[in-house]
């Protein structure tokens, strides 16, 4: 069996950040280039922040300097992964470095019936979770927190965690609750442990496996319901006195301001791609291609010509509509005063009878 550094191994942990700290400001990021097509929805982005936002505020029975650990769920194929929702789990914690009799380090650790207890109620969340969406799987776990720790290599590792059982090569996400206001970038580094050869001690051989963390890069992907969701989070937020239309406005705005940049972004890469800096990726020129078959053509004399007729037409038939309505109208109160009149004139008729 492949021996893999314990808790307590931190050279493991120093090699790691001694990589993230020449490579990146962000000393929990490690971007590297990987074949692997990561995405990841802004649900279980929002499910990592309430986690840590209930425990930090009182929200949770536990502590607030209590671990913040979660299961990610998703789908993968191939090289295609998918983190799609979060779900939170117990942990066992002991300040003691000495693991249970039962070698059971599961997701933490403590007292042997603890670790116990938390296990099973860790498959329990996850066989009801794959009840409800059969399609997701395991993919990872994350913790929030500013570094990472020994423990997190030793739980991503370890043969008797639930994360190496489910999945044989789980992902590690850690969300930093300590972001700088006003940072473009999103707080959550996406790690994948790969086993290299490193040193040796004096005792052992001159080299020996070592698992390490490798950051992977990422992109946001977003659905339509998940999209509705999240506008419907910040618009239910309190506004400060912010009527309506600024919150409808700094919507459009900033709308527009993504639009921009994309686009930007898109207009590069056909500069690019046109001036041979790059080279030429088919796949993505068919899918500007189709994006822009499904644009109007503003510029055609033919469209103009058309559009115009029919703004005259709809012009035309409101201006009927509207000299329909008034007519019937009209016809309307001449019946009410058509009756009125019959009715006083069959009055003074029968008033003229009686005389």
């Amino acid at each position: 069996m492949m021996d893999i550094d314990s808790p307590s191994s931190s050279p493991v942990i120093a090699e790691v950040n001694s990589k993230t700290s020449s490579e990146s400001n962000n000393p929990q990021s490690t971007p590297r280039q990987s074949e692997k097509n990561l995405m990841v929805h802004p649900l279980a982005i929002i499910g990592m922040s309430d986690h840590h936002t209930r425990i930090q505020m009182g929200g949770s029975p536990l502590h607030p300097s209590s671990p913040v650990l979660g299961l990610l769920f998703g789908w993968q194929d191939g090289l295609d992964i998918c983190i799609i929702d979060s779900e939170e789990i117990e942990y066992s914690h002991s300040s003691s470095s000495t693991p249970p009799s039962n070698g059971e380090f599961g997701f933490g650790r403590g007292a042997d019936t603890e670790v116990t207890s938390h296990q099973q109620s860790i498959r329990l969340k996850i066989e009801l979770h794959q009840k409800v969406f059969p399609t997701h799987e395991l993919i990872g776990w994350y913790r929030v927190g500013n570094t990472i720790i020994p423990e997190d290599l030793y739980i991503n590792n370890h043969p008797s965690s639930i994360v190496k059982e489910l999945n044989e090569s789980p992902l590690f996400v850690l969300m930093n609750p300590d972001a700088e206001d006003g940072s473009n970038e999103l707080p959550i580094s996406i790690y994948e442990s790969l086993v290299t050869m490193g040193q040796g001690n004096d005792a052992g051989p001159s080299e020996q496996p070592r698992a390490v963390f490798v950051g992977l890069e990422f992109e946001l992907e977003t659905g339509e319901p998940e999209r509705i969701a999240v506008e419907k989070v910040f618009k239910a937020q309190a506004t400060d006195g912010a009527s309506g239309l600024d919150l409808h406005l700094d919507s459009v705005t900033s709308s527009v301001e993504s639009m921009r940049t994309r686009i930007a972004t898109l207009l590069d890469f056909l500069r690019k791609t046109h001036s041979k800096e790059i080279p030429v990726n088919y796949n993505l020129l068919r899918q500007v291609d189709g994006l822009l078959r499904q644009l109007p053509v503003l510029a055609d004399d033919n469209l103009t010509t058309e559009f115009d007729n029919e703004y005259d037409d709809m012009m035309t038939l409101a201006f009927l509509a509207s000299v329909a309505k008034t007519a019937k109208v009209v016809q309307g109160y001449s019946d009410k005063f058509k009756h009125v009149q019959d009715f006083s004139n069959s009055k003074v008729m029968r008033g003229g009878m009686f005389r």
